[in-house]
């Protein structure tokens, strides 16, 4: 009698490699005509939460595959799970905790700035969180063979209070300084600022959701999930958050053609005045504006 397909197999399978050319997309998308070399802080942590999503995904298809009847397999399942996604929710973390720096201290170095230490700190339980996953890791084969991988009670619950409390907490610090007069975006020429600061507040929003349900999913199954379904649901978690990365990291439509043609019909416009129109514009821009212009311009396409 032929074998049935298996359909949440070949669904993870699919979706796995839609993720593959996805993630190949944005990587090239970010880093065309890049001086790899010259790449900032900010674009890195960028180019590697892509290349993380990439890894984990490109291992989830073979696993995936794999993990029927092969304890080998399903024990690397768990590993893959615990130490690459981890892997891409401490970059997304510091992503947004270098995106609350370049909304609320922009005048100042990250060192001096005690929020952002503050926040860096934060990211130090993190490492508990992970030995408590290693250690309450499940990786079993049940009497059909299928592989079982998830985490025991302790680890998951542990794992979803610290994810939506540091998700929670970096979405407030995004909140704060777009309500309040007078927070360092206010003003008529932080429009940009602004704008990196709103899509950024979206942009944790939707990482605080999907961590959650992600978490939540492992939680209602007990922390014992086929491994065909954990793997996609990681697989999906971690590739909506890095599209979510590349979107507020990418420029509004029709912003760098508008600054393009405003800036050419300025030059002609004053050609003749140019000595006197930067003298007076420098006389203007203050250092923080300088600095704010210069920052905002590394963290888009």
């Amino acid at each position: 009698m032929p074998q049935r397909p298996d359909v949440p197999a070949i669904i993870s399978l699919l979706v796995s490699l839609m993720a593959i050319s996805l993630m190949s997309v944005l990587f090239g998308r970010k880093t065309s005509g890049t001086n790899m070399s010259s790449i900032n802080y900010a674009r890195g942590l960028v180019i590697s939460l892509y290349m993380v999503s990439w890894g984990f995904t490109t291992i989830a298809a073979v696993l995936t595959s794999t993990n029927p009847g092969n304890m080998t397999s399903c024990a690397l399942s768990i590993f893959v799970c615990i130490s690459l996604y981890a892997a891409s929710k401490i970059i997304i973390y510091l992503f947004l905790i270098e995106k609350v720096y370049v909304v609320s201290s922009v005048t100042t170095t990250r060192k001096d700035t005690l929020l952002y230490r503050v926040n860096i700190l934060l990211l130090t339980p993190y490492t508990v969180i992970l030995v408590l996953m290693v250690l309450n890791r499940v990786a079993v084969l049940d009497e059909k063979d299928e592989c079982i991988i998830g985490l025991k009670p302790l680890a998951s619950i542990f794992l979803i209070l610290y994810d939506i409390f540091v998700s929670s907490w970096l979405t407030i610090l995004f909140i704060r300084p777009l309500m309040s007069t007078n927070s360092v975006l206010q003003g008529p020429s932080k429009g940009k600022l602004r704008q990196v600061a709103r899509r950024t507040l979206i942009g944790s929003i939707v990482a605080l959701v999907l961590s959650s349900g992600n978490v939540f999913t492992l939680v209602y199954y007990g922390g014992y999930e086929d491994s065909v379904l954990c793997l996609l649901s990681c697989t999906l978690d971690v590739t909506l958050n890095a599209v979510t990365v590349h979107w507020v990291t990418s420029r509004a439509r029709g912003s760098q053609p508008t600054d393009k043609a405003s800036r050419g019909v300025t030059n002609q416009n004053n050609n003749n005045n140019t000595t006197n129109h930067n003298t007076s514009n420098e006389k203007k821009m203050s250092p923080s504006d300088t600095h704010i212009s210069v920052t905002v311009e590394s963290y888009t396409d």
